[in-house]
């Protein structure tokens, strides 16, 4: 079998303090993320975090062991964020940046400061000061590691320039929002997506002129978002990611994630048109007048229309707050999503595999031949979810074989947006007693998983093993992959 249709295996897992009284062993890990710079051929390093800890780690092929730490930092300064003085910090967010001289740089927060701490020397770096509230989440420009994005409760993301020549300076845009919990940079760095406590996802285009605004007193001011939405979820929006110019999205309660687009939004074009602006419900009268509750829509566009739901994944017991996904997307191999829930399950999603398997319910009409890792009814316009779902509902089956399809575990065909897609694999992390899973990451090269939980967990997946990385082959036909999902 193709190798690329190989999904991870649980190699090991860590619980830090478990085997002592050390208050790691009741540590939340929030986040994890791997250093994206790291040559091929070595072995990853990834950087956890969780209360007032950072820690950082390398993925070894050991026979006894799977994991080395690195370095060891731990925060002794309390947080008076909301009026507690003996308050430890509890970091919730890391990523990875990259000074002038080469030094691997953490970026960390768990309050209105963000941290940067430099990984050779252990020292800290700088500290961001700006936010009049809890920052949620960071993110690093794909295109610019000295670009940082931090989104908060006080409404706002901000965006951050680490190049020393901003360091008095350093705050470049100000975009306004609500209490955002997470964001997502596009890959081309042109757009970020926040997501929140008001179930509201927006997209908003990072300023070019970023550079002339930072280390100056006046920041870029971005006050509306060019594309927004309530309508997706009905629940805290606790992660949104981008896969392509698709989307990526899960909200707390509903146990599933969703993918959908953004009606003619597409990233190649060169002009962004201007940010719609919210119709006023404001009403001057003398007299006492009924407003519809539904007089404006939920969806405002620069793009001029909504959205289209494509799919949803199935994910279930999750009805904590703060369980994120993770996608694995590079060039040559399979894009494959991620996520755990609460009962120490992890979720595998072969997004390849999906899109070969057809679009039919049962798998019927092939997609082969198409371009990969996008799903056939995008590709042909917005209007073809609607069309698709429509033949597969007035096809002439009996009301038996109906009866059989429904039966069977929907892990093919990708035409009713409405109707969840199981795991290509689930993995059961044994021994331990039931822990929510918070985050995900991959290596670069995708032989890597990392997913941390409650607990002070940290699990490892690989796949491939000792053979290693496979090479990438660009002009290898790829089969259609038809097998029943996997539970291990």
């Amino acid at each position: 079998m193709d190798c690329n249709w190989e999904l991870p295996t649980l190699r090991g897992t860590v619980r830090l303090g478990a085997q002592t009284k050390s208050r790691l062993s009741s540590t939340q890990f929030y986040d994890v993320n791997f250093y994206p710079y790291t040559a091929p051929g070595l072995d990853p390093v990834f950087a956890v975090c969780g209360g007032p800890f950072t820690i950082i780690c390398r993925c070894i092929l050991g026979k006894n062991s799977t994991v080395e730490i690195l370095r060891w930092f731990q925060d002794e300064e309390n947080t008076t964020e909301h009026g507690a003085p003996d308050d430890k910090l509890n970091y919730n967010s890391v990523v990875w940046s990259q000074a002038e001289n080469g030094d691997p740089l953490v970026c960390v927060t768990g309050d209105s400061r963000i941290k940067v701490l430099n990984v050779r020397t252990g020292k800290l770096a700088t500290t961001l000061i700006g936010h009049g509230d809890s920052v949620n989440d960071l993110a690093i420009s794909p295109v610019d590691p000295t670009i940082l994005a931090s989104v908060s409760i006080d409404h706002s993301l901000r965006i951050w320039s680490l190049h020393p020549s901003h360091e008095k300076q350093p705050l470049g845009a100000i975009c306004y929002g609500q209490g955002h919990k997470d964001q997502a940079y596009h890959p081309k760095g042109r757009y970020i997506l926040t997501a929140g406590m008001d179930t509201r996802i927006n997209l908003w285009a990072v300023p070019d002129d970023l550079d002339k605004h930072a280390g100056t007193d006046k920041p870029a001011i971005v006050h509306y978002p060019h594309f927004s939405t309530t309508e997706i979820h009905t629940d805290f929006v606790d992660c949104v990611q981008w896969y392509d110019d698709l989307i990526l999205s899960h909200a707390c309660r509903e146990n599933k994630i969703i993918l959908w687009s953004i009606d003619e939004f597409n990233s190649d074009r060169s002009t962004v048109p201007p940010a719609p602006i919210p119709s006023s419900s404001a009403v001057h009268s003398r007299t006492p007048v009924t407003i519809p509750a539904n007089s404006t829509s939920s969806t405002r566009s620069a793009w001029g229309g909504r959205f289209q739901r494509l799919l949803q994944f199935e994910l279930p017991h999750t009805n904590q707050f703060y369980i994120r996904f993770s996608v694995f997307h590079e060039l040559g191999r399979h894009p494959i999503l991620v996520a755990g829930n609460e009962k120490s399950k992890t979720f595998f999603w072969d997004l390849q595999r999906l899109e070969n398997s057809g679009t039919g319910e049962d798998g019927s009409q092939s997609t082969k031949g198409l371009p990969p890792a996008l799903p056939r009814h995008v590709r042909e316009g917005s209007s073809a979810s609607t069309a698709s779902s429509a033949i597969s509902a007035g096809s002439g089956n009996t009301k038996a074989k109906q009866q059989k399809l429904k039966e069977q575990p929907r892990d093919r065909g990708v035409s009713d947006p409405f109707r969840s897609v199981k795991a290509h694999k689930i993995v059961e992390t044994p021994k331990y007693k039931a822990f929510a899973f918070r985050h995900f990451a991959w290596s670069r090269d995708g032989q890597w998983c990392v997913g941390v939980g409650d607990c002070g967990t940290i699990n490892i997946f690989n796949r491939w093993g000792e053979s290693g990385v496979p090479p990438i082959d660009p002009d290898k036909e790829i089969p259609v992959q038809d097998d029943d999902p996997k539970i291990s």
